[in-house]
């Protein structure tokens, strides 16, 4: 996990390469303290995250397999919604603007994290996939209501479907914009677009726009509490099986 100001934005890394960045409650933590101090960063009009290698191929299955062997749905739903859930609830309260630089694959919690940013890019190696149902669960970092603020009419063909979304369907499907050459350029060429404007107006203008449409802190808690459950279920037991077998 790194963080550097460069020209104007604050650009946090995803740096945990020997897993794709695939994120536990403990990584969680260190992204949301990331996001939270880039976004004081005085001399940073935009925050960009992004990953190195992949944006996020979602949650740490092993991690939270072990979870439902160990803990009741109850604490797995706490888990969940103080600590995974963190990470958006950052993006939320970020006084900057947000951008999802996405060159890389962004799924399941990847692709949340990329829906719950003001914008996103996807560049010509990168793609967003829902993810969560192949495992057996939905999208408990709210990605349902994250989804529905922006393309309310998606999830059941995303859900059917499981599409690779590359850069040219993130745009058909009004879930981002083309990122070229890469998504992070892209991300840096919109700040260096929006330079113009000074900080506390783009901050304004991002709390404006989360407050017109951000989903309400219900969907989250509910997500949570019904992930707990499917984490500590067998079925969710033998898909993870299944899917670590085969990584």
């Amino acid at each position: 996990m790194t963080t550097e100001l460069r020209d104007g934005a604050v650009i946090v890394t995803l740096r945990w390469t020997d897993k794709r960045n695939a994120l536990s409650a403990d990584d969680a933590d260190i992204v949301s303290d990331a996001i939270t101090a880039a976004g004081s960063e005085p001399d940073a009009r935009v925050l960009v995250l992004t990953g190195e290698g992949t944006f996020s191929a979602g949650g740490d299955l092993p991690y939270f397999a072990e979870l439902g062997r160990t803990l009741t749905p109850e604490e797995i739903h706490q888990t969940i919604y103080r600590r995974v859930q963190g990470m958006v609830r950052a993006l939320r309260d970020s006084p900057i603007p947000t951008i999802a630089a996405v060159d890389g694959p962004a799924v399941g919690l990847g692709m949340d994290l990329a829906l719950a940013c003001d914008m996103r890019f996807v560049g010509p190696k990168g793609f967003l996939m829902q993810g969560w149902a192949r495992a057996g669960l939905i999208a408990g970092t709210g990605g349902v209501a994250l989804l529905h603020r922006i393309a309310p009419d998606l999830l059941w063909r995303l859900l059917a479907e499981q599409e690779r979304i590359t850069a040219n369907r993130a745009v058909e499907l009004g879930l981002a914009e083309a990122g070229e050459p890469d998504a992070l350029s892209a991300a840096l060429a919109r700040v260096e677009a929006l330079s113009y404007i000074d900080r506390r107006v783009l901050g304004d203008y991002a709390a404006l726009a989360r407050r017109a449409a951000w989903p309400a802190e219900e969907n989250f808690d509910e997500a949570g509490a019904r992930q707990g459950h499917l984490l500590c279920s067998s079925e969710f037991r033998e898909l993870t099986h299944r899917l670590l077998g085969k990584s």
